[in-house]
């Protein structure tokens, strides 16, 4: 058995799901990791996480959780004046009304509704392509976040994950290994057919969530391969429960589309690490003479002696989030996913299950969290 300890890890990793308005849960993750010592350095997202990554990335730790507070705050309207001793179903209905006023009116500093409709719009423009303008985003995002930082590395290293329209594919833009500016946060985030898709260096980009709603294969494939520990922020949980009415069933539909997907992603990159890592303690044996052979000096290059461990917490959401919850930006509910974030990230560090021993042959460990709730490591 080996042992581990924090600083043993030399990257530290934030994996920023998306999700939409869910995505203020980061907050709340952010603050607890970094009041226990995990400040990222790396940090990717897809989506609505790629918002947040990008005002990550492009602020001093110290600012990090006032500025995405700040955000949250200029995008979403005025609450309503709050009323005390709310039941589940009174704060659904509120939240209801809050989807709905975004749906109609959009998110002030975020998207704004088109008139005409895009049916009515001239063929092949942005606008004929998407229900909603976002173009005060741009202004929003050069307004809290640093690019120059970013891109001169002297802030945090930003990886976006994007759809590729003409094939269909994954593509992260990397600010390690190019510029980024706020059209490459904007292209992570432009879901069809709400927002407009973005054109870089002439190819048509869409939300990644398109492709996939985890970033974690940018971090994955990072250069140089470093020991890491990856927080992975995930805004949809399979919490076990089962839907008892028509609105749960939808938000259950969304969890299960997006969980299923994220399951398969991160035990995909968990065997294919390990697998590296066993190659590497094969090739460590191998006799001169048949270090030398072409093929296995291919396999050395995929060869592998780093840790890479994930810590996957999810938000096990309360009752009174609606099926519109990915679309409801209210005040109240910002705050309280934020709130919900501190609290399982905080039970999630307490616990720690990456500081105890472990296999010292075994290259990566997923340690599961629902919630609160330490459901595996493996």
């Amino acid at each position: 058995m080996g042992s581990t300890n924090k600083s043993s890890y030399a990257r530290i990793a934030m994996a920023c799901q998306g999700g939409g308005s869910l995505g203020a849960y980061h907050i709340g993750a952010l603050r607890a990791m970094q009041e226990a010592g995990y400040t990222p350095d790396t940090i990717a997202g897809i989506s609505i996480g790629a918002f947040t990554a990008s005002l990550i990335a492009g602020n001093a730790p110290q600012n990090r959780v006032a500025k995405l507070e700040k955000f949250w705050d200029t995008i979403s309207w005025p609450d309503i004046p709050p009323v005390p001793n709310l039941t589940d179903e009174m704060k659904k209905f509120h939240n209801t009304l809050a989807s709905l006023q975004g749906f109609l009116f959009g998110q002030p500093n975020f998207f704004s509704p088109r008139f005409p409709i895009p049916q009515m719009q001239p063929k092949g423009t942005a606008a004929s392509t998407s229900y909603y303008d976002t173009s005060k985003l741009k202004e929003t995002l050069l307004q809290f976040v640093d690019f120059d930082g970013i891109n001169s590395g002297k802030l945090g290293r930003l990886i976006l994950g994007v759809t590729r329209v003409k094939d269909g594919q994954l593509v992260f833009f990397d600010s390690a290994k190019m510029k980024i500016g706020p059209e490459h946060v904007m292209a992570s985030g432009s879901m069809p057919p709400g927002f407009p898709g973005m054109v870089i260096d002439g190819d048509l980009y869409w939300d990644g969530g398109c492709a996939s709603n985890t970033p974690l294969e940018g971090i994955f494939d990072a250069d140089p391969k470093v020991d890491t520990l990856c927080f992975m922020v995930d805004l949809f949980a399979a919490n076990g429960k089962e839907p008892q009415d028509m609105d749960e069933v939808t938000l259950k539909l969304k969890e299960l589309q997006f969980t299923s997907r994220t399951a398969h992603h991160i035990n995909h990159l968990n065997k294919r690490h390990n697998l590296s890592k066993y190659l590497k303690h094969l090739t460590d044996a191998l006799p001169a003479d048949l270090k030398n052979d072409p093929i296995m000096k291919e396999i050395q290059d995929f060869a592998n002696d780093t840790k890479f461990d994930i810590v996957h917490i999810a938000y096990d959401k309360p009752n009174y989030e609606v099926p519109s919850s990915d679309c409801e930006f209210s005040k109240t509910s910002i705050k309280d996913r934020a709130s919900y974030g501190y609290q399982h990230m905080k039970a999630a560090l307490e616990h720690s299950p990456w500081l105890k021993d472990r296999k010292a042959h075994v290259g990566s460990t997923i340690h599961k969290f629902v919630g609160a709730k330490h459901l595996s490591s493996s």
